[in-house]
């Protein structure tokens, strides 16, 4: 009797062995299944390519999504304040001009590259090499892109390649191409793009402190160009050649920016100035400078301007960081029209330094710029015209209460025809059209 006891705890031990490693079974493949699932979204899997047109009958208006779609169907222009991508984007660019024109994007989940046209709403996929979570991408308008994100190691790593600049925008039956192309250096911590060639400026981690660097758009030629005790420099190599460093912003701390000349040396372009963030303005002539720049000092926020390397700066009467300002260029068709009609008109001079910013609206907190940076808060931004010139802003518009953007990463295209900018909330893509004809 005794033995038959034993017999049947042992049994029953077994049984709940059994049974709990069963179900210990099944947690782990659900958590797996889980993990594998989320993988796959951050990788693209299961989402569909936006490829389409827009919807462009209200205020704001969204693309929307109508995969094999007739090119032959009748397009739509798209609202004037145009969110042209719901889903995170890592970067944005306008390539091209007049019936050309277009706005460049990398979706943020899987690498890949599209066309929005703005004109007619129609968005193409360019490329269908995956590259799944990338942090951040720039271009160059002879077709180089930039995609940047970190591997399992924690290194960052920056793909450098190659889409077709012969892709006809207005078609939705376009093949999407593979992304041709080879990763640079690891560990490129700042990134510069100049906006045609993709010649390269940036930072890298050198002994104790930091080397500026440049190279060719697919990091050949390197070449050492500043070491410095700094690591935490912003580099920005501009349109006509010239290039700048400066710090980065921290609240209330003094920051100090730099134009980076050819032969090595540093001029100083502003400092000490706390909170420092600039704008340069890129300028076909030589020597006719302009700058935007803003301090932060207990989260208070002033923006100036100053035209001409030896002028004074002037406090503009709207308070942002510079960080949401772009300056429209005068290379494009709007500044030629204002260079013949000075020429036109003996006494006047061609108003064409022109600027637009993102504006918070009510105040941003006194830690603003700092969480800003680190996305712990987010502002609510109208759009302010800046006229370097006379010194002035006006607002241009307003977004409905509904739809808060918290504008960041603002671009205009050559002709001041069109904003692009990032909602720094969600990382959406919007297009702003300056003009309502």
């Amino acid at each position: 009797m005794k033995t038959r006891a034993i017999v049947e705890y042992l049994l029953a031990a077994v049984l709940v062995l059994i049974l709990g490693s069963l179900t210990g079974w099944y947690f782990f493949l659900r958590t797996q299944t889980k993990t594998t699932a989320n993988q796959s979204a951050a990788r693209g899997f299961g989402i569909a390519i936006p490829e389409g047109r827009a919807n462009g009958d209200v205020t704001v208006g969204s693309a929307r999504s109508e995969t094999g779609a007739s090119p032959e169907q009748t397009t739509q222009r798209p609202a004037q304040l145009w969110r042209v991508e719901e889903k995170p984007t890592a970067g944005h660019a306008f390539v091209g001009s007049g019936n050309f024109l277009r706005l460049r994007y990398v979706e943020r989940a899987g690498g890949y590259v599209f066309d929005a046209n703005a004109e007619t709403g129609l968005r193409t996929r360019l490329t269908n090499t995956l590259l799944p979570k990338i942090y951040e991408a720039q271009f160059s308008e002879n077709g180089h892109v930039f995609e940047r994100s970190v591997d399992t190691l924690g290194a960052v790593t920056t793909f450098a390649g190659t889409v077709s600049t012969s892709t006809n925008p207005s078609s939705a039956t376009s093949p999407a191409m593979t992304l041709l192309g080879s990763y640079l250096a690891k560990n490129i911590i700042q990134l510069s793009v100049h906006p045609v060639s993709g010649a390269l400026l940036y930072t890298v981690a050198d002994g104790g402190g930091g080397a500026v660097m440049s190279a060719e758009w697919d990091g050949q030629k390197t070449k050492t160009l500043l070491a410095s005790a700094i690591l935490n420099w912003q580099p920005a190599i501009l349109e006509d050649g010239r290039t700048f460093l400066v710090q980065a912003a921290a609240d209330g701390i003094p920051g100090y920016g730099y134009e980076l000349r050819k032969d090595g040396t540093l001029s100083r372009l502003l400092g000490p100035v706390p909170g420092l963030v600039t704008r340069v303005r890129p300028s076909s002539k030589p020597g006719t400078d302009a700058l935007l720049w803003s301090q932060s000092v207990r989260g208070e926020l002033r923006l100036f301007v100053r035209v001409g390397q030896n002028a004074n700066s002037v406090q503009l009467p709207v308070r942002t960081t510079a960080d949401k300002c772009a300056w429209v260029s005068d290379s494009g068709p709007a500044s030629a029209v204002a260079k013949v009609m000075a020429d036109k008109l003996p006494g006047t001079a061609a108003k064409d330094l022109i600027a637009y910013c993102g504006v918070p609206q009510g105040s941003p907190g006194q830690t603003f710029l700092d969480n800003w940076y680190r996305g712990a808060v987010h502002s609510s931004d109208s759009l302010w015209r800046i006229d370097a010139d006379a010194g002035t802003a006006e607002l241009v518009f307003t977004p409905p209460s509904n739809t808060p953007i918290d504008i960041e990463n603002i671009e205009a295209d050559r002709a001041g025809s069109f904003l692009a900018f990032t909602n720094a909330a969600d990382k959406s893509l919007w297009l702003y059209r300056l003009t309502r004809e």
